[in-house]
């Protein structure tokens, strides 16, 4: 027999059939299931990106075995295949992903082959001090050691077995395409909680129209903000951010360059900037766009041994704000019960209008290339028909 999944969603305007078409088949009897699948696998000495056949893991205790329905390509994911970021010596990429369980492990009593849910890659060792002090994204054993997708085999193949404690169950709003946003929202939930709720007139400038700056664009509409210019130098990528419809100024650096030479930053500048790109020639250059009391967070991912100048005494006179947000302790929870609930029938409703292009596993090449040129915001694999 051959199972398969679908839910109907109810939202605000209308009903909606979202289904998530992902089966399995029970082996007929004296038939086995495939041992073997594929996955893209990462290999750090050679340098190497490649699609190879792997055994399909075996959930042990503690663990479930999800067939991954769809799995982002993180720009994580671009800094570790350009040697910017350090990896397990040989892994599964994929850190964003959703699927279906096929396999629970002795001990799991939360989740059912069956169950729809998708995963948080980030653990810590709960044995250090700044896991006893909540915060974990911290930890150095985590970072470097239990990462889904980085540390550890991810879900840029057919099945990824991961511990109980990093998988959530998705609501009924929330379709597997939601659940592979998951990760990346919680992020930017923790970005949020960093930066506080700003004045509701705050003037807001986002650096980038990846698909993190279309988030952030997203959620700060969503959270009442109108006052937000988004900065890009990508065609297709501006004109994405018009046609979100949130009435959001998508401007080239160049243009938004020219307004600060001709006029006085405390007139033409920003209350809040959030760095999306980890460019940091852009990022420096933002910094003298920044209005008395204003607040620049740091949210884009630099390569590790970036260096920009900005002036100390514009911090102080200024009395400016600079956060970092490194991943997302405990937010997992608020989006996956809130926050993506709540965008999911309408900001989160249509991936082709937030710039997500579908690819499967064997396009991976091209799926990197379009992302990397700026054709598209985000690639995410579906390999739920794989």
């Amino acid at each position: 027999t051959e199972l398969c999944f679908a839910h109907v969603s109810l939202t605000q305007d209308s009903w909606s059939l979202q289904t998530d078409v992902l089966s399995y088949r029970r082996p007929l009897r004296g038939e086995t299931m495939a041992e073997t699948m594929q996955g893209l696998q990462w290999n750090a000495t050679a340098g190497q990106l490649s699609l190879i056949e792997l055994d399909v893991p075996k959930a042990g205790p503690g663990e479930v075995v999800i067939k991954v329905a769809y799995a982002g390509v993180c720009g994580t994911d671009l800094h570790i295949i350009q040697k910017e970021f350090g990896s397990a010596e040989k892994v599964i990429l994929g850190h964003e992903f959703s699927g279906i369980i096929t396999e629970v492990g002795e001990g799991v009593k939360d989740f059912q082959v069956g169950s729809r849910v998708c995963v948080d890659p980030n653990k810590g060792c709960a044995g250090c001090r700044y896991c006893a002090s909540g915060t974990p994204n911290y930890c150095q054993t985590g970072l470097s050691t239990y990462t889904v997708g980085i540390r550890k085999n991810g879900g840029f193949a057919n099945y990824c077995v991961v511990p109980t404690a990093q998988v959530y169950h998705l609501p009924g709003e929330l379709t597997l395409q939601h659940g592979a946003l998951c990760e990346p929202l919680s992020c930017l939930m923790r970005g949020w909680d960093n930066l506080g709720s700003p004045p509701a007139d705050s003037r807001i400038l986002v650096l980038g129209a990846g698909i993190i700056g279309v988030l952030w664009s997203t959620i700060f509409h969503y959270k009442g903000y109108r006052d937000v210019t988004v900065s890009e130098p990508a065609d297709a990528r501006r004109k994405l951010i018009g046609d979100l419809g949130l009435g959001y100024q998508a401007v080239h650096p160049d243009e938004l360059k020219a307004r600060f030479n001709s006029g006085n930053v405390e007139d033409v500048g920003y209350d809040v900037i959030v760095d999306c790109s980890g460019f940091p020639p852009a990022i420096e250059q933002a910094f003298s766009w920044l209005r008395c009391g204003a607040t620049f967070l740091q949210f884009g991912c630099c390569p590790t041994n970036s260096k920009i100048t900005i002036n100390p005494f514009q911090i102080y006179a200024k009395e400016l704000k600079i956060i970092g947000c490194l991943i997302n302790p405990f937010t997992m929870p608020k989006v996956v019960g809130g926050l993506a609930r709540g965008m999911s029938g309408s900001y989160l409703s249509d991936f082709s209008r937030l710039g997500i292009k579908m690819f499967r596993l064997q396009e991976y090449q091209e799926a990197i290339a379009q992302l990397r040129k700026g054709h598209i915001s985000k690639a995410m694999f579906q390999l739920e028909s794989s």
